[in-house]
């Protein structure tokens, strides 16, 4: 706050920049000018003016249940927007327009989470494992993997992909002697023989089958080759419900994203998958011993996010860094391997799949606090000062969350951060780095979609939150903002106050209601800084109009305040197809004396 005044006994108090929101814990209420000690429904801009929050408009209403899961990406080259509510999955955006396409079955038991890879969107709901690719929603049938290469018709061979965990597909390559009609498969007991073809040509071979023996018999000898048959075939069983039980998922593979890390199934274990035999990632693919135990057994992973060349991973009550290596196995033969390091003994993340990532560092959800995790370097060791509170200045409305069922997102085309709960967010500027809270802001999950939010509800709408919008879908937004107990540098001191100016932003249809307290009274008169469209309209005895510019309008109003030591200004505004850009405030004040 500047000051400004010839007089020692009487200054005039500037604000010029709005702070923000504080409500620490020790419930201060001397803060700094411009700090709020309530601020909802304000918002800070990044060049530090106090604006009234944007608004919402409905863009589909999914039915009467709790949108699960919202995602947007390229499906097929195409953009794409999925939502899932009410045990189904739907296409919001075909491309052009908004208009909702039922695709097909999910569970919304719980959260739906999705992910893009090779062009399609996989998506996870604890029951299934699912796969949109632009035409049909299907489960995710699996690769199958060539198990044994160059075996001879009798057995054997060189071991080439671990099996699938995800179904019971397998496929071997045999070479012929060119005398041999039967063939032995790895394996017995089998639930089918799929195919038996020339591995060269492709053409179909005939054959007859003894899957209790595991052969496969020919009528005649296939001619002498190396790897020139080819026999895919099923086994009944597999490891397909722990993957199934997955529910968030993150890319990693060191400095690439071509693996798939799966966890969320409520133990300390993550499932990630495999390259196919051309060296490509798949999300189809998980043999069957790419596990990672993170930690001691008896916590569960809550959350997975890549930060450079490493895979933070996070626990209820701890956090470990994964880094990508190689292992070299028995037959000399090299693997990749992942390098679990642990990273901070008690704190973790208790929000399963929220931490964000926010200009290049994490947050998580820990205790009563936001935790951000910064490291100088490009990776994370042992040191446990990596991990910076970065919520104390609202450590009051904090304590108002249950952090475990917060849903997170960072929109950082406006370089905000959200934490929602229970029809409530907490919004952290980190451009201004300025809080803010606010309320009816019922958001279960959200996304960004072309540089906008959107956000799903939880009685089944999809609704897009912008400063085009001047309601939320028709109702008005009441704001409130109260400064701290501003004492003027003397507090000792009785003061007088009749003179404020306010600095508001020239705007169609703005509005703010204008009024102070003091430690002496509570009641005093309300101003209002209004304007019309068309600049000029009929007001109440306190209301004020002005002529859109391109500077801000100046104006005075006369609320008279006497012997006190403690002064507050508030904005409120609760008109809708209003908006309200305050830009700043300076006070006249003259001192009276000493306080009694």
């Amino acid at each position: 706050m500047a000051q400004i005044g010839a007089s020692t006994s009487e200054k005039i108090y500037s604000i010029g920049k709005w702070l923000g929101l504080n409500q620490n814990p020790d419930g201060d209420t001397k803060l700094k000018y411009g700090e709020a000690s309530v601020m909802e429904n304000w918002r800070v801009t990044r060049d530090g003016n106090l604006r009234r929050r944007p608004g919402t408009a409905l863009i589909s209403s999914l039915g009467s249940g709790a949108v699960r899961g919202l995602w947007s990406g390229i499906v097929d080259g195409n953009e794409c927007v999925l939502a899932a509510c009410d045990s189904k999955l739907y296409r919001l955006f075909n491309g052009a327009e908004w208009v909702p396409e039922e695709l097909g079955a999910v569970s919304t038991a719980g959260d739906v989470f999705m992910f893009g890879f090779s062009d399609c969107a996989y998506i996870l709901d604890g029951e299934a494992y699912r796969v949109y690719d632009g035409a049909l929603l299907k489960e995710v049938e699996g690769y199958r993997p060539l198990v044994v290469t160059a075996s001879v018709p009798s057995g054997g061979g060189t071991s080439i992909e671990q099996v699938n965990a995800l179904n019971g597909l397998r496929r071997v390559q045999f070479s012929p002697d060119g005398e041999a009609t039967e063939f032995v498969l790895p394996e017995k007991n089998l639930a089918s023989v799929d195919y038996v073809q020339n591995a060269v040509t492709g053409e179909g071979m005939e054959y007859t089958a003894d899957l209790a023996a595991g052969t496969v018999t020919f009528s005649a000898a296939p001619e002498n080759g190396v790897n020139t048959v080819e026999i895919g075939y099923t086994v009944a069983s597999s490891d397909r419900l722990r993957i199934e039980r997955m529910r968030f998922a993150e890319l990693y593979n060191g400095s690439q994203d071509s693996r798939v890390f799966l966890y969320g199934d409520g133990t300390n274990q993550a499932i990630y998958s495999g390259l196919d035999g051309n060296g490509q990632g798949r999300a189809d693919y998980f043999p069957d011993l790419n596990v990672a135990n993170v930690g001691e057994s008896n916590t569960p992973i809550t959350a997975m996010v890549r930060h450079g060349s490493r895979l933070m991973a996070y626990k209820t009550n701890s956090t470990y860094s994964i880094a990508y290596g190689s292992i070299s196995l028995a037959d000399g033969s090299m693997t990749a391997g992942f390098y679990i390091t642990p990273v901070h003994r008690s704190l973790g993340n208790v929000a399963p799949g929220q931490v964000q990532v926010v200009l290049n560092y994490p947050r998580t959800l820990h205790g009563e606090d936001v935790i951000e995790w910064k490291n100088a370097s490009t990776y994370f060791t042992a040191d446990e000062r990596q991990a910076k509170v970065v919520s104390d200045r609202v450590q009051t409305t904090i304590r108002q969350f249950n952090l475990p069922r917060c849903k997170c997102w960072d929109d950082n085309d406006k370089q905000e951060y959200y934490i929602c709960y229970d029809g409530q967010a907490l919004v952290h500027n980190y451009a201004a780095d300025a809080w803010y809270y606010y309320s009816s802001f019922d958001a279960v999950a959200l996304m960004s979609f072309r540089n906008e939010l959107y956000f799903g509800t939880s009685d089944g709408r999809v609704l897009h939150l912008s400063d085009n919008y001047r309601t939320d879908c028709g109702e008005a937004i009441r704001a409130y903002w109260e400064s701290g107990a501003m004492d003027f540098k003397a507090d000792y001191m009785r003061k007088y106050t009749s003179m404020i100016w306010v600095a508001v932003k020239p705007e169609s249809n703005s509005y703010v209601e204008v009024t102070i307290r003091t430690d002496r009274k509570s009641d005093f008169a309300e101003k209002v800084i209004s304007k019309t469209v068309s600049g000029f309209g009929s007001m109440n005895f306190a209301a004020f109009s002005f002529i859109t510019s391109s500077r801000p309008q100046i104006k005075r109003l006369r609320i008279k305040a006497k012997k006190y030591a403690y002064y507050k200004l508030i904005f409120q505004t609760d008109k809708p197809d209003t908006t309200a850009t305050v830009l700043g405030a300076d006070i006249r004040v003259r001192q009276t004396g000493y306080a009694k």
